[in-house]
Formats: structure tokens, C-alpha cells, sequence
């Protein structure tokens, strides 16, 4: 089967489509990854997309599409071309033949219904490569809030305050952290950071209102915390810097876990047979 995945603009891991990628390539598929570059497509964006559609398709007559990205409109460019398309999407969807949501909140939050009622819809979080394993403890926490939550950010850094000698930062990679901390203010639908520190084999914290309880498991591969409550943010970070060993072992669980999580086999098959359900023949697959 010929796969041309689109690693379009959006809220997605930047090494979702390679990821993917890598794990169908093995199964015997041709895989081509394909990103957009929305800076060359001018002022009619939209316009010049369905254009850029075509001509991608013209070049490589693919058995399927499947589009990374959370703005429907560019799953929208490729679908009704006589190619099947599956959109990897975040919450909203498109006309796409088969929707994708990274997180069970947010096929919830899309209603759980594909286009025009169907249920065309499932779960498939976004893949991530897994990194090398850890060959030291870490050497700082690095935190990741949404974008403008002054909130998340401020119980982080009050946190802090109750343990001024662990490093906090805002900027960094996982594979360098102790620990990854991920909060958001409100219901976050993909958490930012816990699949990368899971791949990475660091311990994540994060909080009960998200996606994040999807991935992270209690006193295994992590620790969960009520939004806002920041004792309990205080005290899990003390712990896991405090006691690195503890820190490792809990991030290994993580590893473990982001294998099956993150584009594991049983997770893959589901895609294929989505693909087929999506409108791509047997005999391809």
C-alpha cells in the first residue's frame, strides 16, 4: 500500500507523521511524508492548498491519505479526490472519510460522530519516536503550560517557591529534564510535553482535568494533580528531585508505556483497518 502522509499546520508533535511513518514502513508499506508549508502559499491560503492538493496527488497516486492537522479545512483539500483520507485532527472535524482524535476528551469534545453523523470517528493518539534510554537522571524540570495560561504558570512557579533549589524552566527538551511537568488551567485535550518526556523516559506530572490522565499512570509513570492545587504540584516535584532513582525507575515505566501509547503494534493495526474502512481496498492493505 502507498501511504502519503501530510504533516500539515496545527496542534500536533512535530514528529507525529515521520513517527508514523517509521512504524508502517517496517510492515512492508510505502510511506511518503509530505509537509505543508503554509508561509509559500500567500494570501489565499485555502485557495492555493486545493491547487497543491492536486498536483500531490497527480505525483504520487497514493491508496490513501492521511492528514496531520488540526485545521479541517487542509484535510478538507484533499478529501473528495477519489483518494480515501483519514484526518488526524484535534477537535474539530472535516470531510474527511475517517476522523482521527489524539485523546478520548477529544472525541468527545467532536462528539464522537464522523462527517454528515457517521460514526467515522476513533481514537489514535498522535505517534512519537521513541528516544534513546536515559543515561543520566536529569538536570532540571521542565515545565509546559498552553500558550497565554497565566494561571498553569503561576501554580508552577508557586511550586517552585516552596523548593527553591530545583531548577525550573519553561524552554528546554525532555531528554535533559528530571522530570516534565505539564498543566493546563482548563481541559486540555492533548497534553503538551507528556508524550515527548514518556518517549524520552522521564516522569511527567500533570493534572486530573486533561487528556493527560489517558497516558499517565499514578505512581507509575508519574503523578497527578488537581488543577490549581499547589502543595500537591510542590510535594511530587520535591519527591522526583529529591530521589533520582525513584525519578528513573518511573520513567522507564513511562518508556514502556509510550511504546504502546505512542504508535504501538495493536494501535497501528487499528489504523490499517481504518484505512480499509476509510475506503481503501483489501488487496492494497
Amino acid at each position: 500500500m502507498k501511504i502519503l502522509i501530510i504533516d500539515g499546520p496545527g496542534v500536533h508533535p512535530r514528529t507525529a507523521a515521520r513517527a508514523l511513518g517509521s512504524a508502517l514502513h517496517p510492515k512492508g508499506h510505502v510511506v511518503i511524508v509530505h509537509p505543508i508549508q503554509m508561509e509559500k502559499m500567500g494570501w489565499f491560503k485555502s485557495q492555493a492548498l486545493e491547487k497543491h492538493a492536486a498536483e500531490v496527488l497527480e505525483v504520487h497516486q497514493p491508496d490513501v491519505v492521511h492528514v496531520f492537522s488540526s485545521e479541517p479545512w487542509v484535510a478538507d483539500a484533499f478529501t473528495g479526490r477519489g483518494i480515501p483520507v483519514v484526518h488526524s485532527t484535534l477537535d474539530r472535524m472535516s470531510r474527511a472519510d475517517w476522523v482521527v482524535a489524539p485523546s478520548k476528551k477529544a472525541l468527545a469534545r467532536m462528539g464522537g460522530e464522523g462527517p454528515a453523523g457517521e460514526k467515522r470517528a476513533g481514537v489514535f493518539p498522535y505517534p512519537i519516536a521513541l528516544e534513546e534510554t536515559p543515561t543520566h537522571p536529569g538536570r532540571y524540570v521542565l515545565a509546559h503550560v498552553p500558550k497565554g495560561d497565566r494561571a498553569a504558570r503561576r501554580w508552577i512557579t508557586e511550586a517552585g517557591a516552596l523548593h527553591r533549589n530545583i531548577p525550573i524552566r519553561f524552554e528546554g527538551c525532555a531528554e535533559e529534564a528530571r522530570v516534565v511537568v505539564s498543566l493546563a488551567s482548563r481541559e486540555d485535550l492533548w497534553p503538551i510535553g507528556v508524550a515527548e518526556a514518556m518517549a524520552a523516559g522521564r516522569p511527567v506530572i500533570a493534572g486530573w482535568n486533561g487528556a493527560a490522565i489517558e497516558f499517565v499512570l499514578e505512581g507509575v509513570t508519574g503523578y497527578l494533580s488537581a488543577a490549581g492545587d499547589v502543595p500537591s504540584l510542590a510535594s511530587h516535584l520535591e519527591m522526583l528531585w529529591s530521589k533520582p532513582e525513584e525519578a528513573v525507575t518511573l520513567g522507564l515505566a513511562g518508556r514502556d508505556e509510550a511504546a504502546e501509547h505512542f504508535g504501538g503494534v495493536e494501535l497501528v493495526r487499528s489504523l490499517l483497518r481504518w484505512y480499509v474502512r476509510a475506503g481503501i481496498s483489501r488487496l492494497a492493505v
